[in-house]
């Protein structure tokens, strides 16, 4: 996420155009054609998305700010306060690729397995499709999103107006064209969904709120919109959107494609929301920051609600019913995921602990780690299914930052490894990639380091990785790849010629990229 940008009106001259049925809830827009968008959310993508969440947004200071706030099932908190190079953490979802292992003996060269998942048949970098944006590419607002074999492109022109196509990947057929999704100063993101496409406006700072727009996967017409307040926050689940509506102190289900409002309840207490994520969550494409493209989204997705009395509900997100709670768990700017049946909360304040909690019962919490009162803990992510690891700074000093796991069933430190600057975790199967702003490492389950390169490193599945040479800029520049299998030698790729590298989404096979000029899909597996 970038630098702060100066925020814009809408020209109020958009086209009319048909809108499905409103919604009921009197907040959504009801009308013909677009209303002034504004700039949408906060970002705490590094916060929400790390290790265990469901996608939340919220609006922040610009498309590329550094802790942005939308949930989705799995991405880590970025250790400090927002420390974090200037890349887009957040990207599309890709396909889930998880590979059944299957170990051969062969005379020939035999595929080596990590852990289960197979390693990716890497060949030179190929362009395979280009394609015409559907209202003329700035340098405002561009990107990329990537789920199943549906990409995304969006653009923004000189007026604000923003246009998305949709391009089949198997096909290579453009799907629709949208040149009319809304006009806004500023654009802020993008987010697939498998039913719909959700776009995010800017913050408007005559109105203090963005606008969220919900664009139909079938035909890109537009399902239904809402105003986002500046501290709101967003959770998508499988056909329902968790809103924490701070300005109207309302939590809030809605209908995913029509809107409507399913649940709500009063929430004078600014609640926190973490969303509940699995394994299979983190075992897909996921972006820098570690929110995955293909979240393992179900019809019993859950949620925990951390309140300022300190007291937290473990609830279903389509109904908002309760099924557990209980008081003294945390506070609501503590940092906290949820994870495989697991609530982890690193305690603030003048301890340094760090607890787990079952979520099935939520009794009396499994203290997991505990640090020097001059250390700082932070970067909570699951890595391996009963590991839990986590940066802890010695003296604030960041060039003594260490990479630790713990046991998350019964504690214990199970391996610590110095890493400087560390700004993300992710995690790769049982492995941890360690984020800095120049460089990526990758540590194994033991905590042994398995290489060091400069640029960023992104999870591919549980297994394989693709390296960019340099930071995911959203300037037009070049960018050498490589992919590689975890315990493996990298297979060289090749370049990636005049993109813009942070508005580029990817899965196991291709990379969809925003160019000078036009949109293009590169095959690298």
């Amino acid at each position: 996420m970038a630098a702060p940008q100066e925020h814009g009106t809408t020209d109020g001259g958009e086209p009319a155009v048909p809108q499905k049925p409103p919604a009921t809830d009197t907040r959504i827009e009801q009308q013909t054609g677009y209303a002034e968008p504004v700039d949408p959310w906060a970002t705490g993508e590094a916060a929400a998305l790390a290790a265990g969440n469901h996608l939340p947004y919220r609006v922040a200071a610009g498309p590329e700010a550094a802790d942005s706030t939308w949930t989705v099932p799995g991405a880590a908190p970025a250790p400090g306060a927002g420390a974090g190079p200037v890349v887009r953490p957040y990207r599309t979802w890709g396909l889930i690729a998880a590979a059944a292992a299957v170990v051969a003996v062969a005379v020939t060269a035999a595929v080596v397995l990590w852990p289960g998942v197979r390693a990716l048949e890497f060949h030179p970098v190929q362009e395979i499709g280009r394609f015409d944006p559907a209202v003329p590419i700035t340098t405002a607002f561009s990107d990329a999103e990537l789920i199943g074999e549906r990409a995304y492109f969006a653009s923004t022109d000189v007026d604000g107006r923003l246009g998305v196509v949709a391009v089949d990947t198997g096909s290579r057929d453009v799907v629709w064209s949208n040149a009319t999704v809304g006009t806004a100063g500023l654009w802020d993101r993008m987010v697939a969904l498998p039913q719909v496409l959700v776009v995010f406006s800017g913050l408007e700072p005559v109105t203090g709120t963005a606008r969220m727009r919900v664009l139909s996967a079938d035909d890109g017409e537009q399902l239904w919109n809402r105003p986002v307040g500046a501290s709101d926050t967003v959770h998508f689940g499988a056909d329902t959107v968790l809103l924490v509506d701070r300005v109207e102190e309302r939590l809030l289900g809605l209908d995913l494609t029509s809107g409507k409002v399913r649940w709500e309840e009063a929430d004078p207490d600014a609640t926190t929301v973490v969303t509940v994520t699995t394994p299979a969550d983190l075992a897909g494409p996921a972006g820098s920051a570690g929110r995955p493209f293909s979240p393992d989204i179900t019809d019993d997705d859950r949620f925990v609600q951390i309140n300022s009395d300190r007291s937290a509900s473990v609830r279903d997100i389509r109904t908002g019913k309760v099924t557990k709670s209980r008081p003294s768990v945390a506070g609501t700017s503590d940092e906290a995921i949820a994870h495989n049946g697991r609530l982890f909360v690193q305690e603030s304040g003048n301890a340094r602990r760090i607890f787990a909690y079952d979520l099935d019962d939520l009794g009396e919490p499994t203290i997991l780690h505990t640090a020097e009162p001059t250390s700082e803990l932070g970067g909570l992510t699951p890595c391996g299914d009963s590991r839990l690891c986590f940066v802890e700074t010695p003296g604030y000093d960041r060039d003594r930052s260490q990479v630790a796991a713990v046991d998350a069933e019964k504690g214990g430190e199970l391996w610590r490894r110095d890493v400087a600057e560390v700004d993300t975790l992710i995690p790769v199967g049982d492995a941890v990639l360690a984020v800095s702003d120049e460089t990526s490492t990758l540590l194994d389950s033991s905590g042994g380091p398995m290489w060091t390169v400069p640029g960023v490193a992104v999870r591919l599945d549980a297994g394989n990785l693709l390296r960019f040479s340099d930071s995911l800029t959203t300037s037009v520049s070049s960018r050498s790849l490589s992919g590689v299998h975890v315990g493996d030698e990298p297979a060289e790729m090749g370049l990636l010629r005049d993109v813009r590298p942070g508005a580029c989404a990817w899965n196991t096979s291709v990379l969809a990229c925003v160019r000078e000029a036009d949109f293009a899909l590169y095959s690298f597996a």
